[in-house]
Parts: structure tokens; sequence; C-alpha cells
């Protein structure tokens, strides 16, 4: 049996202006790594989608992966709605990328005059108010209405919790995007291990090292059901 899956690895970039951008410090490393776990898995078929496709033979991605790069929110939102909902293309979504919560709504000088930001703001203001909005999250439109029905591994990350804590989120996370499977972790032990939850069986905590392997076990899953 033959499996189509996508994986999201980066981060997205929200413009202030034409020259400047609001972004965050995830590089698409693990997401890489996940994609080239997956790849390796006989039948499958990976299209990773990452803000970092300049680094794919360093993080060791093999030439079977297809690789489309972004910059942006609204580049990844594109590609990732011509692939699930045009295309219909994965049969299981990896959902790894550090997607902006924001989007840059308007810039202001100190007085709270707006400013063309279809340009390069001039860099002559002493202070500048930007305005950010709540952004769509990604993961939640790949059920509905981007109508995917395969297996979904989301990620998240939370910053100073304990691992109850954490627990708790993911599993509120996981269900409210319908997702199959979560990774979760925290940003203080990020890099030496994370947590998987698969439905509502017991947490995981699997070493950093071993989680992209982890990952594609559960991709395997899929293509044995």
């Amino acid at each position: 049996m033959s499996l189509r899956v996508l994986v999201t690895a980066g981060a997205t970039q929200v413009p202030i202006d034409r020259v400047r951008a609001i972004t965050n410090v995830f590089t698409g490393r693990t997401g890489t790594q996940v994609a080239a776990a997956i790849a390796a898995l006989p039948g499958t078929e990976v299209r990773l989608l990452t803000s970092a496709p300049h680094r794919k033979q360093e993080w060791g991605l093999p030439a079977s992966v297809e690789v489309r790069g972004y910059t942006s929110f609204d580049e990844l939102r594109e590609l990732m709605h011509a692939s699930i909902a045009q295309e219909r293309w994965p049969g299981a979504i990896v959902h790894s990328a550090a997607v902006s919560d924001y989007l840059v709504e308007q810039v202001s000088d100190a007085a709270g005059h707006a400013l063309d930001a279809g340009g390069k703001i001039a860099s002559e203001h002493d202070r500048l108010v930007v305005t950010l909005v709540k952004a769509p999250k990604l993961v939640d439109l790949i059920r509905t209405p981007w109508g995917f029905t395969g297996m979904l591994v989301k990620f998240k990350l939370t910053v100073g919790r304990t691992d109850a804590e954490l627990e708790t989120i993911a599993r509120a996370s996981m269900h409210h995007s319908h997702a199959d499977a979560i990774v979760a972790n925290d940003l203080a032990w990020a890099t030496e291990r994370a947590m998987v939850l698969v439905g509502d069986q017991p947490v995981e905590q699997v070493p950093r090292a071993w989680l992209a392997q982890r990952v594609a076990a559960l991709v395997r899953t899929a293509m044995s059901s």
C-alpha cells in the first residue's frame, strides 16, 4: 500500500512593510528530519513545505522528497490549500511548521497616523506602532473547510509549563483540531525530549533524537489501516 504524506516545517514571516517582517526562531530542522524518516518507509511519497529549502541536503533530506519553499504566512497557507483542498494530494499530514499567531493589521506613527506599508517605511520615525490581529490557525482549516479525512499529526509548543499542564493543553489542542496525534514540548526542554499523544492513549516521553522515527511510525500505522 502506498501513502502520500504532506509535511510542513519552518517558520512563517509576517510583513511589516516590503523589507521588514515579524517571524520566530524556529528553523524547520525537525520537520525536515521527520520528512526524511517518513520517506524511508517503503511505499511513501513525501512532499515537504519548508521555509528552509536551501538546507535540505545539510539536514539529510533524500532526493525523493518533493520540496516546496515558502517565506510568508500567506505563502504557506496558499501551498497547504493547494495540496489539501485543490489537489486532494495527501493521505496523511504532519503539520510541524511554526506558524505565526498574529498578522500585521496596521503600522502607525507615534501620533496614530497610519503609514503606507506598501514600500519601505522611512526610518525617520522615533516610534512605530504595529497593530497585530489574530491569525487563523492553519491546522484548524485542514479538516474543515479543506475537507481532509486522513491521518493528521499536529505539533504544539508551550513555554514555562509543567509536564502535567502541557499534557492537558496538548490533549485539548489535539481534540480541537481533530488531529489523530500531537507532538508537544516546552521550550525549556524541547531539545531533549517531546511528548507524543495518540488519541486517548497514555502520553509517551520520546527522546529528541528518536522523535522523527516515532512520527514516521505513526504515519506507518495510517498505511496499514
